[in-house]
């Protein structure tokens, strides 16, 4: 993926993030599987903007299919790791309707808040199409960032700070 292109991706999302609620990753997920959240979200904005520019002179679905076909073996493992943190907590069923239920919100956020243009997306899913899957965590660093908009804990726990003891 080009300098310039990764450049024109990061302000981008430096706006949204601006002008966006943050989502943070639930406390409760480790390092890998934040990573696999931001992989899963990077598919979701790319497919929901194909989508959303299939009727323009930016039509990229051809670039996205090709994405899918060349990550696809990467992809289906992410979702799986996600679905299998989602299964110690939520039981099979509540993490097959729990990660349902966050697509659908990842979906319909890009949907509603097209955070970059045909244009860049496109560029972005014929770069990816050429590329290794070791470029993906790199692009969704850059392109989704903290904000994961999956959630994966039942519960969330308030951290408290006691006050240091006098000595």
């Amino acid at each position: 993926m080009s300098k310039s292109l990764f450049t024109a991706a990061a302000s981008g999302a430096l706006l949204v993030l601006a002008s966006a609620p943050a989502l943070a990753a639930p406390a409760c997920w480790s390092a890998e599987l934040v990573q696999a959240a931001k992989l899963r979200q990077l598919d979701v904005m790319l497919m929901v903007g194909s989508l959303r520019c299939r009727t323009g002179a930016q039509d990229y679905r051809a670039s996205y299919d090709r994405f899918l076909l060349r990550h696809r073996p990467l992809l289906g493992r992410v979702n799986q790791a996600i679905l299998a943190e989602m299964r110690g907590k939520l039981g099979p069923i509540g993490a097959l309707e729990a990660l349902d239920q966050a697509s659908v919100r990842m979906a319909n956020q890009y949907g509603e808040q097209a955070s970059f243009g045909c244009n860049d997306l496109g560029q972005v899913a014929a770069a990816l199409a050429d590329s290794g899957d070791d470029a993906l965590p790199k692009a969704a660093d850059v392109l989704v960032g903290e904000d994961v908009a999956l959630q994966g804990c039942p519960v969330q726990v308030a951290v408290v700070t006691l006050p240091k003891p006098r000595k």
